[in-house]
């Protein structure tokens, strides 16, 4: 089964968000071997409609040295656009949560988990967009975790570090399955559908203030899809039922808090009453399950290994067992404003357990990482997009 959908007629900048017709795009010229005046300058470029109107442009011809350049910029910011940007949707993935939530670790895991089970169960690959995404996640999240079996140090304000509100932004390319019993093997290798996506990791001090969060956090309401990773410790009556030997973390943002500025946000931002259901799907995910496993009954689902990549589809009996489980379970611990906060605001919205780490680091050492369902709530979003199709497993 396959999903074609219309594009849409304008595209947003990842990094100042901006919302632009398809032909309004600046070119600059990377002719530096020649050093042309425009290049050493980076001179921007304003693309001219003309016959291409609402088409975004391949190239543009460098007034000045004569040669065609395919890099666009956005002529409201002028960073450099990804350079598949307008030629297939681009998403827009946030993942927001308080201070040592776990959001840096979901990320690393959630990637690597992509490139390498969710590619080949979903027949779709996860490519970098440039140099500032492979170099950033490499340096940032998966070095610490994967070579020096190390927690990520806590993300820093995007107040005082740019480089924060920098997106990972990557190419997911779908290609066409091969028929029932191997038929049209001709198509095995045909694109089906291509997406941009850009994931951003918010630093927990930045969602402690809805001013801070309109100044360096838009992208939060031009999200196509929001993750909130909560830390179940954070909950009082978690952290009552717990043994007393327990490590527990310091309190930080009140859940609830964290959920009402973001409403609020998008809400203002995007004009939004409040007798209407904001239309953006929200996965909560609340990460360190295995902190409270004596908390959760022995014979959930939850426990087990997620089903979708076994099955190679998004398996919705899967899904709504453990949706159902960890809405109750998150309403029994004391989250009942949370619960009831979520369904007052969003449209659509689903609960996921989950451990990016699945142990307790000791002296930030992680012992044996072993991630656990860290893919569902994106698989939930890839769904709510028709990019990839659900079934109702056995």
């Amino acid at each position: 089964m396959n999903f074609n959908f219309k594009k849409k007629d304008y595209y947003i900048c990842p990094y100042c968000f901006s919302k632009h017709d398809l032909d309004r795009v600046g070119f600059i010229c990377e002719n530096e071997g020649e050093k042309c005046e425009n290049a050493k300058i980076r001179f921007i470029m304003e693309f001219d409609g003309g016959k291409s109107k609402g088409q975004m442009p391949e190239f543009e011809t460098c007034d000045k040295c004569g040669e065609k350049t395919t890099t666009k910029v956005c002529p409201t910011c002028n960073e450099e656009l990804p350079y598949s940007i307008g030629n297939y949707d681009n998403l827009i993935f946030s993942v927001i949560g308080a201070k040592e939530a776990g959001k840096s670790h979901y990320i690393a895991v959630l990637i690597d988990k992509i490139m390498n089970e969710i590619g080949s169960s979903f027949n779709c690959s996860l490519q970098a967009i440039n140099d500032s995404t492979i170099n950033r996640y490499r340096t940032d999240f998966y070095n610490p975790i994967f070579r020096q079996n190390e927690v990520i140090r806590v993300t820093r304000s995007a107040k005082t570090d740019a480089s924060v509100k920098q997106p990972l932004i990557y190419t997911l390319t779908f290609k066409q399955k091969s028929g029932i019993g191997g038929f049209f093997k001709n198509n095995k290798n045909k694109i089906s559908n291509v997406v941009t996506i850009a994931f951003f990791d918010t630093a927990g001090e930045d969602l402690d203030s809805e001013d801070t969060m309109k100044a360096v956090n838009r992208y939060i309401y031009n999200s196509s899809g929001i993750i909130f990773v909560l830390d179940p410790l954070q909950l009082e009556k978690v952290r009552d039922m717990l043994p007393e030997e327990a490590s527990l973390p310091e309190r930080n943002t009140e859940i609830e808090d964290l959920l009402s500025r973001t409403a609020n946000l998008i809400r203002k931002a995007n004009g939004i009453k409040m007798d209407k259901l904001i239309d953006i799907p929200v996965a909560v995910a609340f990460s360190k399950i295995d902190a409270v496993e004596s908390l959760v009954d022995s014979s959930s689902s939850i426990n087990y290994e997620s089903k979708h990549i076994s099955n190679g589809y998004f398996d919705l009996l899967d899904f709504q067992d453990v949706n159902g489980t960890m809405e109750s379970l998150v309403r029994s611990w004391g989250g009942e404003n949370f619960a009831n906060q979520l369904s007052t605001n969003f449209k659509d919205y689903a609960y996921f357990g989950m451990t990016s780490l699945g142990c307790n680091p000791r002296s930030n050492k992680i012992t044996k990482l072993r991630p656990h369902r860290v893919e569902d709530p994106f698989l939930w979003l890839l769904y709510k997009h028709k990019l990839i199709k659900a079934e109702k497993g056995k």
